[in-house]
């Protein structure tokens, strides 16, 4: 990544006294820019623009074309850039999954960005399960941004996997091995 490529949220002091499951001082406060792979940049910046109310705030390319872009809200700390899908490493592609969900201030929050959606014909879908209430829009791609308002979550790990029927079933025990930390 180059300079021209950092894209950050306005600088704040991070919270102090929080800590790890493990008791350390927690080194990272937040998630600041998530990356999305799109087909259509101009298309999908408006989407993500006109639904969240995000502001157009940088370019990136080369010297023949915009290769991505990123939409931010100043105010709270995040921005979302999106890069055109056949510049990017192996073609990455998302649709099917949500990895953009972004917390609204309370249900009213939640209930305007539907409303915008429902203004701007974005189907939706909602629902409630361990880690909240969400509702979920797919963006031109098929790609879901998922929107929370009372994400609390579990406080312990839990795992979902999907039934042969597709249903998800919640377990409390990992699956996946992991190497011991290190310190």
């Amino acid at each position: 990544m180059t300079t021209l490529d950092t894209v950050t949220t306005l600088d704040r002091t991070a919270p102090t006294g929080r800590t790890t499951p493990d008791d350390r001082p927690k080194d990272v406060t937040g998630i600041v820019v998530v990356a999305v792979p799109v087909s259509d940049l101009a298309r999908s910046a408006a989407w993500y623009r006109d639904l969240l109310g995000l502001a157009y705030v940088r370019e990136f390319g080369d010297e023949q074309r915009v290769t991505g872009c990123a939409l931010a809200d100043w105010s709270a700390h995040y921005v979302i850039a999106l890069r055109l899908r056949s510049t990017t490493a192996g073609r990455a592609d998302l649709r099917g999954e949500h990895p953009v969900i972004v917390e609204a201030v309370d249900a009213a929050a939640a209930g305007r960005v539907r409303a915008r959606a429902d203004a701007l014909g974005i189907a939706w879908t909602s629902g409630r399960h361990a880690d909240g209430t969400w509702t979920e829009f797919l963006d031109p791609d098929g790609i879901a941004l998922r929107v929370v308002h009372d994400a609390a979550g579990p406080q312990t790990f839990l795992g979902v996997r999907a039934t042969a029927a597709g249903d998800p079933e919640l377990y409390t025990e990992p699956r996946l091995a992991l190497a011991a930390a290190r310190p």
